[in-house]
This record gives C-alpha cells, structure tokens and sequence, in this order.
C-alpha cells in the first residue's frame, strides 16, 4: 500500500493529479490516501520530496531519473532492437546467477495490465538434461496430435517427425535446444504480461551479450505434459514462452530487411 510521509510532504497534488485511480487528495496541505490502490508507482516517481512510500515491496533496483535526458536516446534503443537475432548457435558455456538476475531485472520493471506484477521465472540450468527429456515426451504427444488432425504426410508432421529421427540418432545437430546451456520458462495468468516480460528480457540478455531463441516447439511440448509441468512447478494452463538462453556461437555482421510495416492513418 501506500504510505505518505507527512513531514516529507509539501502538498504539492502532483500525485493527486497522477493517480490513474483516483485514490489520493490533498487535505490540510498534505497529500492523503483514500483507498483502493493498485500500487502502479506513480506517486512515488513522481513526488518531488521523497515523501510517498510503497509497503510491501522492495526498494532494491529503484534509481533516481535525469531530469535532463533520458537514459538512452531513440537510435541507440533502434539500433539494439535492429541487431537481435534469434540465436540457434549456442557456446558451450553457463549463463552465471549475477548475469540472469540482471536480466530479469528487465522483466521485473516491465509494465503489466492493472499493474498485477504476476509473472512468473522458471530458470532450467542444472536440472536441463531432466528437462530434456520431458520436453521430448511432450514433443511425441505433440506429433501424435498432428498426425490425428493433419495426416502422416502433412508437411509439419513430416518436420517434426524429421526432428525426432535427429535427435534419436543422437545428431550432433540438436533440432529442439541447440545446445543452449539454458532454458527459461515465463509464465503468467495474462498473456499480455508474459509476453511484454519475454520481449524485455530478450533485448537485456542481448545487450548483456547473450542470445535467446523464443521456443514455440518447447512451450507446445510443455503444455502438452502435465508430467513436466510438474516437476518444473508450472502451470500449464499459463505458459507464455519458452526461451532458450546462452552466449552465441556467432558474430552477426549486420541487421536484416524486412517487410515494411503495415501502417494506416485514420
């Protein structure tokens, strides 16, 4: 909740005035909490003499703006969501606990709808050859499903079972993880939340020099194995992705074309 440090407060109403739900006022100089609080933040950012305070959750991460500028200017920002690749080449080396706290840092501060911060961060490392193995169940069902719906000679069904011979005749190509060292798995009750989370946290790991690939085989296979979910602790009504994660094998020289954007002005 909210909390207002009267000797802090100049009685100012910038808070009042940002509050989307409408939850402060100003009486006798001092701003006052009314009720009904959704502790999006605003207050706190934007109060001028440090006096508004959120209960309940941490202040670690919180920094001090320049009013001046803003931390990073647009083209360096374009130029860091131009360069990312989807990374199926992965280093034979571990992401460190330093360096993935980092990271979900960006997920950690990324907006949510009613600012319900539920996202959750299933981080597979050590335990991933486990893993492994319940994923590839999950791919089975997958196929088994397809082959019902689509054929034996649907040209999906024929991809997947293409990646299931690799893998069995132990390819020195992996079709599903890449040899990626790690897997992160984002789940959330909304949709939305999970996915702005992934797209925040993919832009930090690649500015921290590593490379994620958004697994949609990995997230099917897991949300067709209630075995896997489980041992994992997931829902598996609420996975939002999958995303493998390590250091590249490869140097990209350039970004790609692509399409140009479908825009209409009304």
């Amino acid at each position: 909740m909210v909390e207002i440090l009267e000797e802090k407060c100049v009685g100012c109403g910038l808070c009042v005035q940002d509050c989307p739900v409408r939850n402060l006022s100003v009486a006798d100089g001092k701003a006052a909490v009314r009720g009904n609080c959704m502790e999006c933040g605003h207050c706190f950012a934007v109060c001028p003499s440090g006096a508004v305070q959120i209960t309940g959750c941490p202040s670690d991460g919180v920094i001090e703006l320049n009013q001046e500028r803003l931390p990073v200017d647009g083209d360096s920002l374009l130029e860091l969501i131009k360069s990312r690749r989807s990374i199926r080449n992965f280093q034979a080396k571990a992401v460190s606990r330093e360096t993935w706290s980092k990271v979900l840092e960006a997920g950690r501060f990324t907006a949510s709808a009613a600012n319900n911060q539920d996202v959750k961060y299933t981080i597979v490392q050590e335990e991933l050859e486990i893993v492994k193995k319940y994923v590839w169940d999950g791919f089975h069902i997958m196929l088994e499903s397809m082959r019902k719906i689509q054929g034996e000679e649907h040209p999906f069904v024929m991809q997947l079972k293409g990646m299931i011979r690799l893998h069995e005749n132990n390819s020195i190509h992996d079709p599903l993880f890449f040899n990626a060292p790690a897997l992160l798995i984002i789940t959330s009750a909304s949709p939305l939340n999970g996915g702005l989370a992934t797209s925040n946290i993919e832009l930090m790991a690649h500015a921290e020099g590593l490379g994620v690939l958004i697994s949609g085989f990995i997230q099917t296979a897991l949300s067709r194995n209630e075995a896997a979910c489980k041992y994992l602790n997931v829902d598996i009504k609420q996975i939002c992705s999958c995303l493998l994660v390590g250091y590249p094998a490869v140097k990209y020289q350039r970004s790609v074309p692509r399409k140009a954007a479908n825009i209409e002005w009304k």
